[in-house]
């Protein structure tokens, strides 16, 4: 705005002043909505918008909804840069406005706005407001829009990362399972550190129980994003059945695919131990975990991951879970009694160990033969101590 625009525009505010001498806030209020709607210029409206904002007064709600409608009617009359940037500007104004007023009634016409907008930054503030006023009848249309972000489609990228962060501000408000699947893409996506760090804010406040979501993901996802899925689902508020469950479809899922790829391996690799290990640490009980774990065990991709998948069983303690445990420990047996035994007997001690942890007595038959398949007496001895804790129940 230059400073003729200015004189101009003040010279109108003092006339207000002088004809009004005293006023209270409400009047004051009243005052610059006259002298908004006497105002020719968008100059003259953005700079009366101003001081009008300032009264932070709720009752403007309805007039700034008509003078928002109204520049989206004039929008297309817009001809220099100039009328253009006070247009955007004078819109930021507003929305703004009704953002913080949390004025639901707006919500059309805000939507309106982000629509007829070009600039990407009041499309994102528009977005954001729409969060603000709770306009959940627009919830479905934004998760679609920042699903199409995600993808990363041909254009600006930085225009679309604005835009991407107003969606992620207001799906952070509205919710939604399928809005939190989006912000959870959008923070592993193709985008800056900061809006996917914008994203990974939003997520423990859109759900305390996103794994429906998360299981979703788990099944249709790359070998990265299940792992991805999981640590979230692991982080969240859910109760620890569904975090349970969600790691036992963790573990499934990372059996399913076999692949030569060793990069896919790895990850695959990584998703299974972090299930096993979720598994052990909320101490699950799951009927569910059985079965996969004792594929893990029969597959031997790594030591490790086998090992933990003994104490996983242990821990789970079931009549079926110390069923498998005394399987394997008796295939070690007889292997020990015909000296076929692994050179490695970290998975045997892991057994006694785990079927002593299962406190089940149906674990005593297989850990007394110990005693007698021709083990050294250090393991005999780790036998008799599983059996103690049998004993101890």
């Amino acid at each position: 705005m230059n400073r003729n625009s200015i004189k101009k525009v003040w010279f109108v505010v003092l006339a207000g002043f002088l004809a009004v001498p005293v006023l209270w806030a409400g009047e004051a209020s009243e005052m610059w909505k006259r002298l908004y709607q006497r105002s020719t210029s968008l100059e003259q409206k953005l700079a009366v918008m101003q001081n009008l904002l300032e009264q932070d007064d709720p009752s403007l709600v309805p007039a700034l909804i008509e003078s928002l409608t109204e520049l989206v009617v004039g929008s297309k009359n817009l001809r220099s840069s100039t009328e253009k940037e006070n247009w955007t500007q004078l819109c930021r104004l507003i929305i703004r406005a009704l953002g913080n007023y949390k004025a639901t009634e707006s919500a059309n016409a805000i939507f309106q706005c982000f629509e007829a907008a070009e600039s990407p930054i009041l499309k994102s503030e528009a977005l954001t407001a729409m969060g603000k006023i709770r306009a959940t009848e627009y919830t479905e249309r934004i998760t679609l829009l920042l699903r199409d972000l995600n993808l990363k489609p041909e254009g600006d990228a930085v225009s679309q990362e604005i835009v991407a962060y107003g969606c992620i501000n207001a799906l952070e408000k509205l919710k939604g399972n399928q809005a939190y699947k989006q912000v959870f893409l959008a923070s592993r996506g193709w985008y800056s550190k900061r809006i996917k760090d914008r994203a990974s804010a939003a997520l423990p406040l859109m759900s305390e129980d996103p794994t429906e979501v998360l299981a979703e993901l788990l099944r249709e996802s790359p070998p990265e994003m299940k792992l991805q899925a999981l640590q979230t689902g692991l982080t969240s508020s859910a109760p620890q059945e569904k975090k349970i469950s969600l790691a036992v479809l963790a573990l499934e899922q990372g059996l399913l695919e076999q692949t030569g790829d060793v990069r896919l391996q790895v990850q695959l690799g990584s998703l299974r131990s972090n299930a096993i290990n979720a598994l052990i640490n909320l101490q699950s009980k799951s009927p569910a975990s059985l079965a996969p774990l004792r594929k893990v065990i029969e597959l031997n991709y790594d030591v490790n991951e086998r090992l933990n998948a003994v104490m996983a069983l242990g821990i789970n303690g079931s009549d079926e879970a110390t069923k498998i445990l005394s399987t394997f420990l008796d295939q070690q047996n007889q292997r020990q009694l015909r000296g076929t035994q692994e050179a490695d007997n970290r998975f045997t001690i892991a057994l006694i160990r785990a079927l002593g942890m299962t406190k089940n007595p149906l674990a005593r038959p297989v850990l007394q033969a110990v005693e007698y398949s021709n083990y050294t007496p250090a393991m005999v001895k780790i036998s008799k101590e599983a059996l103690q804790q049998i004993e101890q129940k």
